[in-house]
């Protein structure tokens, strides 16, 4: 299995793209979310976005889904298979209801989120080529549905979140590695997990723990690998690339 960053930026990135990443396994792939940025990272890494087999969205901000109507429309025109969607049944009629103004009208008629998309809604887990994934609620901003992701015994992908401090502690000892959020920057956010939270974390699970989802100083690998000596993190880069 490769897990590949298509971006690793927040909101308001401008330099990297927003965070989504690429996983690889058994013939088959798997993106979580899809932030428009996501077609210029595919093309760097030699790929099409009819190469997109499966997505997984974890919650509705802009930056994660503001994509997905372009994939859509390009597998329609340029490909004769439809990518599989995978959506958590609480978020599934948010998710039309934000991506229909653009999807829906057709010269043919109205359109459906089926027309574009195999759509998969998801309860508890969900399995792609025999590799099983199990997305479990977190908690974002107040009234917003939100997932994070585990792929035991592979990875856990937070997605934006603040710190639950629990849920690492009883799950994170069943996974080789954790992508977790990380604001960066000095003013705090209770939406999102400060830098300060993840080094307060044991050891055994800072270890395991990737940061991605920050602002544009962080692109710079300089800065990256100056943060990464000073407290002990890995920091995801833009088409950083981790192998299980």
């Amino acid at each position: 299995m490769k897990l590949t960053f298509l971006g690793a930026g927040d909101m308001f990135a401008i330099d990297q793209g927003h965070n989504s990443v690429l996983i690889e396994f058994n013939e088959s792939n798997l993106v979580i979310d899809f932030p428009e940025t996501n077609f210029r990272a595919l093309r760097a890494l030699g790929k099409d976005l009819t190469d997109v087999r499966n997505v997984f969205i974890t919650h509705l901000h802009e930056d994660h889904v503001n994509g997905l109507q372009l994939l859509g429309n390009y597998a329609r025109v340029y490909s004769k298979n439809k990518p599989n969607l995978f959506v958590h049944s609480s978020l599934f009629d948010q998710l039309w209801q934000t991506l229909k103004a653009g999807i829906e009208p057709s010269g043919v008629g109205p359109k459906e989120l089926s027309d574009y998309f195999n759509v998969h809604i998801v309860e508890d887990q969900f399995e792609i080529e025999g590799v099983s994934f199990k997305p479990i609620r977190t908690h974002h901003l107040p009234g917003m549905i939100s997932h994070g992701l585990f792929c035991t015994p592979y990875f856990y992908f937070s997605s934006d979140c603040a710190l639950d401090k629990e849920l690492l502690l009883n799950y994170g000892g069943r996974v080789k590695t954790i992508f977790h959020e990380c604001h960066l920057q000095e003013d705090v956010l209770k939406s999102h997990t400060s830098l300060e939270e993840i080094l307060e974390l044991p050891q055994e699970l800072r270890s395991k723990v990737v940061l991605m989802h920050y602002e544009d100083t962080y692109t710079n690998p300089e800065n990256r690998r100056a943060l990464e000596e000073r407290t002990g993190l890995n920091i995801a880069g833009p088409l950083s690339v981790y192998e299980f």
